[in-house]
C-alpha cells in the first residue's frame, strides 16, 4: 500500500515537473521571439538609418544665373589697405556700461572716423546719412528701381569694457601683430569681432562701391546702433521705430550673429556657416526668502540663507525641459549630416532615431545645452551685513535664457515645480520674449541670397539654420520683415570664440578682407539679381 502510495506520487511529480518544463519551453520561446522581433525592428530601422544616411544631400545654393552676373571683386590694392583702417577703427574706446551709460565723447569720435575714412558713402548723391537719437546712424542707399523691396543691414558702434590686466595687448592700441605661431597677422583691439567688425566691412564694401560707380537698382538701408551691448533702446529702437513711422516694409535683415565655426561642431571636419534665423528670449526672476535672525553664536534652525541655498540648488538639480525638435536644432544637425564624418553622419541624418540620444550628449555640454532648452542662472546672490549677524532675508536673482518653443509662463511654472517651497517668493521683474523663427530654405529669397554669398565667400563651409543664445539688435526690426537673420562673416575657432567679450579679442588681416567681400558681394548680388529673387514658402522649424 505504501509503495503504490509513493508510486503514485513520483507520477504526479512526474507530470508536474513535465508540464512546469513544459511553461518554461513555452515562455522562453515566447521571449526568443520578442527578442527576435525585436532585433528584426532594430536592423530594419538600422538599414533604413543607414540608407538615408548615405543618400542624403545638403542644399545647393550656388546660383550659377546670379554668379554670372557679379564678375566684379574687391581688388587686392584695396584688401591691403583694410586691416591698418580697422585697427584705427579699434582704438576708438565707444565703450556702452549700462543702459543710458555710454561714452558720448568717443561715439563722436568714432563717427568722425568713419566720415574722414569713407567720404564717398557720406557725400554720395544717393545716399542719405541721417544721425538718429544723437549718435546712430541710418543710411538710406536710393535705388534707380522703386519695384523692388528694400533691406537692411545692421552692425552696432559700441562695445563692451575691458579688465586692460588679462589682456596680451593693449586692447585700444588696434595695432596689427604677427601671431608668434602662425605668422599670420591680426588686428588686435576690444569689438575687433563684436562688432565693429560688421560696421567696418560693411562701410569698406560701400565706400569702394559707390568710388567705383556703383548705382544701385534696389533700395537698401544700412543702421548702426549705438548701445546694441546695453539693450540696444537709444540706438536700434529709435531706428525701428522710426522705419515703422515711415511705412517701410523689408525683403530681410541681416544684423551680427552666429560666424563661421571652424572646428567647433562635433563631426564635422569642415566650417559652417550658421545663420541665426532666431535668438532666444530672457526673463529676470527674483527670490526672495525670509527666516529668523539673530546672533551666529546660536543661530536659527530657519535660516533664510540656507533656504535660498535649497532653492538654487534644486533649480540646478532641475533644468528646464529639453526643447529639442521644436525649434531648429533638428535641421541644424540634418542639413549637416551630408558632410559629416561617421558615425555622426548615421546620427545627424537620423535625428528622428536617435532623438533620445542626442538630447543626453547635447545636455552634456554647456555650449548645446544652451541650444536645445531655456537654461537658467543665478547670477546675483546677496544676504548678511555683518560676520555675526544671520541674515533674516536673502535673495538672488536668475537669469533665463528663454527657448523660442517654450512658453515664459512654463518657465515660471517649471521654477516653481523646481523649488517646490512656498516660502521661497518668486517674482518675474522683467521678460522679453524669443524671437520668431524665420523662413529658410532655398526658396527664400532672403536666405537663399545670404546662403549663395557664404558659398561665394567661404566656398568649405555648409550653411545651416541656427539659433543665438544671446541678443542683437534685431529686436528693434522684427515688425519691418519677417525674414530677421544673424550672421558675421567671419571663420571663428573655439579659442576665437572665448574672446567675445573676454580678453585678447582679435581678428586676421584676412578675416578682415573676407568681412569686407562678403558685404561687397551681398550688395551686388542682391541688386544684379533682384528681378529673380521672389518669395515662396521655405522651411521653419521641422520642415525638411
Amino acid at each position: 500500500m505504501v509503495s503504490g502510495c509513493r508510486e503514485r506520487s513520483f507520477v504526479a511529480r512526474g507530470k508536474r515537473s513535465q508540464e512546469k518544463m513544459g511553461v518554461l519551453r513555452r515562455v522562453c520561446g515566447a521571449i526568443g521571439l520578442v527578442l527576435a522581433m525585436t532585433l528584426g525592428v532594430v536592423a530594419v530601422l538600422l538599414l533604413v538609418a543607414i540608407i538615408r544616411a548615405v543618400t542624403i544631400e545638403g542644399e545647393d545654393y550656388r546660383d550659377p544665373g546670379l554668379e554670372g552676373l557679379v564678375r566684379e571683386e574687391l581688388p587686392g590694392s584695396y584688401l591691403q589697405t583694410l586691416p591698418e583702417l580697422m585697427g584705427r577703427a579699434l582704438a576708438i574706446p565707444t565703450v556702452s556700461t549700462a543702459p543710458g551709460d555710454y561714452d558720448t565723447d568717443q561715439l563722436l569720435r568714432f563717427h568722425a572716423f568713419l566720415r574722414e575714412s569713407f567720404p564717398h558713402a557720406f557725400n554720395a548723391s544717393f545716399i542719405e546719412v541721417e544721425v538718429i537719437n544723437n549718435y546712430s546712424f541710418l543710411f538710406t542707399i536710393k535705388g534707380s528701381d522703386p519695384k523692388h523691396q528694400p533691406y537692411l543691414l545692421a552692425a552696432h558702434m559700441d562695445v563692451v569694457p575691458v579688465d586692460t590686466a588679462k589682456w596680451t595687448q593693449d586692447p585700444w592700441s588696434g595695432q596689427v601683430i604677427p601671431d608668434p605661431e602662425t605668422g599670420e597677422d591680426f588686428v588686435w583691439g576690444r569689438g575687433a569681432i563684436d562688432d565693429k567688425l560688421g560696421v567696418m566691412g560693411i562701410m569698406m564694401a560701400l565706400d569702394y562701391m559707390v568710388s567705383s560707380g556703383f548705382q544701385p537698382t534696389r533700395s537698401f538701408y544700412v543702421a548702426f546702433g549705438h548701445d546694441e551691448e546695453v539693450h540696444g533702446e537709444d540706438g536700434a529702437g529709435h531706428i525701428g521705430r522710426l522705419l515703422e513711422e515711415r511705412g517701410i516694409a523689408l525683403d530681410f535683415v541681416l544684423d551680427e550673429g552666429m560666424p563661421v565655426l571652424d572646428g567647433v561642431m562635433a563631426g564635422m571636419e569642415i566650417p559652417v556657416a550658421a545663420i541665426g534665423v532666431t535668438e532666444k528670449g530672457w526673463m529676470r526672476v527674483r527670490l526672495d526668502v525670509d527666516g529668523e535672525g539673530g546672533h551666529s553664536s546660536i543661530p536659527p534652525h530657519d535660516q533664510a540663507v540656507t533656504r535660498l541655498a535649497s532653492a538654487l540648488v534644486n533649480l540646478h538639480r532641475h533644468p528646464q525641459p529639453s526643447m529639442f525638435g521644436k525649434g531648429t536644432e533638428a535641421d541644424l544637425l540634418t542639413l549637416m549630416a551630408h558632410k559629416a564624418s561617421w558615425p555622426h553622419k548615421l546620427v545627424f541624418a537620423n535625428t528622428w532615431l536617435f532623438e533620445p540620444l542626442l538630447k543626453m550628449i547635447m545636455s552634456r555640454s554647456r555650449e548645446t545645452n544652451a541650444i536645445i532648452r531655456t537654461t537658467t542662472a543665478a547670477t546675483i546672490v546677496r544676504a548678511g551685513v555683518k560676520e555675526n549677524v544671520v541674515p533674516a532675508s536673502a535673495w538672488a536673482i536668475i537669469n533665463h535664457r528663454v527657448h523660442p518653443a517654450q512658453a515664459l509662463d512654463d518657465v515660471v511654472q517649471h521654477d516653481l515645480a523646481a523649488i517646490n517651497d512656498p516660502l521661497v517668493r518668486v517674482t518675474v521683474e522683467e521678460t522679453r520674449e524669443a524671437h520668431p523663427i524665420s523662413p529658410y530654405g532655398p526658396h527664400v529669397p532672403g536666405w537663399r541670397l545670404l546662403a549663395a554669398t557664404v558659398a561665394q565667400i567661404f566656398p568649405e563651409a555648409v550653411t545651416v539654420p541656427s539659433m543665438l543664445v544671446g541678443n542683437t539688435d534685431t529686436k528693434s526690426y522684427l515688425s519691418l520683415s519677417r525674414c530677421v537673420y544673424r550672421f558675421l562673416p567671419v571663420r571663428m575657432t573655439k579659442r576665437d570664440i572665448q574672446t567675445i567679450h573676454g580678453h585678447d579679442e582679435r581678428v586676421s588681416s584676412r578675416a578682415v578682407g573676407k568681412a569686407a567681400s562678403f558685404y561687397h558681394r551681398l550688395i551686388l548680388t542682391a541688386d544684379v539679381g533682384a528681378h529673380a529673387l521672389h518669395s515662396r514658402p521655405g522651411h521653419r522649424s521641422g520642415e525638411l
